[in-house]
């Protein structure tokens, strides 16, 4: 099935409506800080409905928001006509291995476990490749991603999360399957959608999901034309260890 179609995407501001957009913004301008980038345009790629875009688009940045899902990216857009007239933003459909922007950019991100989304080495090279075209020599690349120990360590647990919302109950389950030689997680989400005792629909996607090992994350980087990754716990930050569901990494286009 098709990730993030219409069904999936109506539902997903209210499944990830606690995420703290705007802390992870704050993540990624203190690493650009870090490394003296200035954030006069972003790239936002895999901007999903919108949540990191609108965000630097409130705080004065020029914004291009690039998602695969036509369903997402006009939610996007829906959202934006919230924002004053003079805010920069602006959304494209594209994947991210061959989408093309109006660059070069100072920032690129891909928050959300975007690259994760690249199942094979070709594909991810693609992606970084693609990202390296569109920022300046000195440019960041910020994302965040699973990270191999914990997945392998801890282990994915079956879940089931309910959110009202105001097109009713949405009940969502989530099973995952790992495939330890493809580095993948296989990731079924299951929704069924009430307003009362009016069942109202239901939704199933996988998602295959690619987790990461720090040298293989800093040789692939190497190869796309970044230098040296810094890697932190996401969103505690420190040093990753094995129970580092996540991880937030940075890196200078070269």
């Amino acid at each position: 099935m098709t990730v993030f179609d219409t069904s999936y995407a109506n539902q997903y501001d209210a499944m990830y409506g606690d995420k703290d957009y705007v802390a992870e913004c704050d993540l990624v301008a203190a690493a650009a800080r870090n490394n003296g980038v200035a954030m006069g345009r972003v790239l936002d790629i895999g901007c999903g409905t919108g949540g990191h875009s609108l965000e630097w688009a409130r705080r004065g940045i020029s914004c291009v928001g690039v998602d695969m899902s036509p369903s997402m990216i006009a939610l996007a857009e829906e959202k934006a006509r919230t924002l004053p007239e003079k805010a920069q933003l602006d959304f494209l459909v594209g994947d991210a291995r061959n989408f093309q922007a109006e660059g070069p950019f100072d920032v690129a991100t891909m928050m959300f476990a975007v690259l994760g989304y690249m199942n094979s080495n070709e594909a991810v090279l693609a992606a970084l490749r693609n990202v390296r075209r569109h920022l300046r020599t000195g440019g960041l690349f910020a994302f965040d991603c699973w990270y191999g120990p914990a997945v392998l360590g801890v282990r994915p647990e079956d879940r089931v999360r309910v959110v009202e919302g105001a097109k009713g109950q949405t009940i969502r389950s989530a099973s995952t399957a790992i495939d330890s030689f493809r580095h993948l997680a296989h990731v079924t989400f299951k929704l069924w959608t009430v307003d009362g005792d009016r069942y109202l629909g239901h939704a199933e996607e996988t998602h295959d999901m690619r987790y990461f090992f720090p040298q293989e994350l800093e040789l692939l980087l190497e190869v796309a034309g970044f230098g040296p990754p810094v890697i932190r716990s996401f969103p505690a930050g420190g040093e990753p260890n094995d129970d580092s569901w996540n991880i937030f990494c940075s890196a200078v286009a070269v």
